[in-house]
């Protein structure tokens, strides 16, 4: 399994990534031409502003006070 992920790392390829006066140091990946968030390493975005706007989320906290999906939980009904 390791050794799939470094495969994933040797595709990428630091960029330097300008949007209305931000600048950041981004990966590419060279395969699919996508940009790879530089914090979590895990979203990938085909634009540089969708990738400008998830970092802005990471810096205002909106991923990590992010609520995952409510769930049920069923009771058992107990035969009287």
């Amino acid at each position: 399994m390791l050794d799939d992920n470094k495969d994933l790392f040797e595709d990428l390829k630091e960029v330097e990534v300008s949007f209305k006066g931000s600048r950041i140091i981004a990966y590419r990946a060279k395969n699919s031409g996508g940009y790879i968030c530089p914090i979590c390493k895990r979203a990938l975005f085909f634009s540089e502003p969708d990738l400008l706007n998830h970092i802005v989320s990471h810096a205002k906290g909106y991923l990590e006070r992010r609520r995952d999906a409510p769930t049920r939980q069923f009771r058992r009904r107990t035969k009287h």
